[in-house]
């Protein structure tokens, strides 16, 4: 080993899997913005789902633990865990995502200290943890885990709070950084061409990004367009994104007789192309930590309608100043608010202007270096 890669600093970074999600973009985002010639990166993965790991610089190590279903596997995931992080030796151990933390805590603490950990909570606890099966145990988890951390990000001020409160976590021990966009990147690529029958110019076209899972409601955004379809007969919606619900949420376009105007065009390595293209983005969630999508919408000059869901949209969007905001529950409000934007051109020309100013107070150059400062 050279004298070089002996000076450089060790991280380790564990997330569950490099699915196409919002915490695994901003783990990529993080990695490829630090600098080769200061830190040696290894990055452990539970699960070989690898959707969005070509994005990832090449001199990246992967190393996969092939975590498995049940009770015992959770403490062979932990031994597994330690034995790389052991044999690799970081100054810092990084995890994303609740599961994660808990898994890299327990791996890096017990016995006994072998790493400083930082871990991230990318969600509103308070919303997922009593959807759990097992949420009296994960919360117990949780709570003791979370408090032996050396450090803790929040992606938002809401879930820095609830941490706090509920947990008795140290408000000196928690820091909160948003998440980056790479503004100019999402520019520059949402210049490209798509083809679609459904992107034309005598169309309004809706426009969804994210995981097809429960919490992102898409089942809410489906009949939110069945509704406004009645006065806007040019409207279509276009949903980007992988998962489980893609046949129900197929089934139910089609009970509600918009099929032929609703396309799941899945994962796209560059949704900027398609969100750029559209006329309104929306968000319906049920709960978020801090939505990528909004600010990758705002940075593409896309007006955007959005749940106020607990916790992130109201820490992006000044309702009726840069975007709108509606009652989660609340589907005939945001059948309103989209309807709105299709037919009032200036409010469309404003939301657009200022979502995109509002974009650049999350730029990339501004956030990446607040995560260095805890290596």
């Amino acid at each position: 080993m050279n004298s070089a890669s002996v000076s450089k600093k060790r991280l380790l970074f564990v997330i569950p899997s490099l699915v196409a999600g919002g915490a695994e973009r901003v783990l990529i985002r993080l990695i490829n913005h630090l600098d080769e010639n200061k830190y040696d990166i290894l990055l452990a993965v539970f699960e070989d789902k690898m959707d969005c790991a070509s994005d990832l610089k090449s001199t990246v190590k992967i190393v996969c633990l092939n975590k498995k279903r049940g009770r015992r596997d959770f403490f062979n995931l932990i031994l597994r865990l330690r034995k790389a992080i052991v044999s690799f030796k970081p100054a810092a151990v990084v995890s994303f995502i609740a599961f994660t933390n808990i898994v890299t805590v327990i791996a890096t603490l017990f016995p006994k200290k072998i790493s400083r950990v930082i871990i991230s909570e990318r969600s509103y606890h308070r919303t997922y943890l009593p959807l759990s099966r097992l949420k009296h145990l994960r919360r117990t988890l949780m709570k003791v885990t979370y408090r032996k951390a050396d450090k803790i990000v929040t992606v938002s001020k809401s879930i820095k709070e609830a941490l706090e409160q509920d947990f008795g976590i140290q408000s000196q021990k928690i820091v909160c950084i948003y998440n980056p966009v790479p503004v100019e990147e999402i520019r520059d690529k949402s210049k490209d061409s798509v083809g679609h029958p459904l992107l034309t110019e005598k169309n309004k076209v809706i426009v969804a990004a994210g995981r097809l899972e429960h919490e992102k409601r898409f089942d809410r955004l489906l009949r939110m367009f069945s509704s406004i379809r009645e006065e806007h007969e040019d409207a279509r919606l276009i949903i980007l994104g992988s998962g489980t619900l893609l046949k129900p949420l197929q089934d139910l376009a089609s009970q509600l007789n918009i099929g032929k105007w609703v396309d799941f065009v899945g994962y796209k390595s560059n949704p900027y192309a398609w969100i750029s293209k559209a006329d309104v983005f929306v968000l319906s969630s049920d709960r978020e930590g801090l939505p990528n999508a909004i600010l990758e919408a705002m940075a593409c000059g896309v007006p955007v309608v959005a749940t106020d869901c607990l916790s992130g949209p109201s820490e992006i969007i000044t309702h009726s100043i840069n975007g709108l905001l509606v009652p989660p529950a609340d589907e005939q409000a945001l059948a309103e608010s989209v309807s709105r934007l299709l037919q009032d051109n200036a409010l469309h020309q404003k939301l657009s202007q200022e979502g995109m100013k509002r974009a650049e107070d999350f730029v990339s150059e501004n956030i990446l270096p607040q995560y260095e400062q805890l290596f």
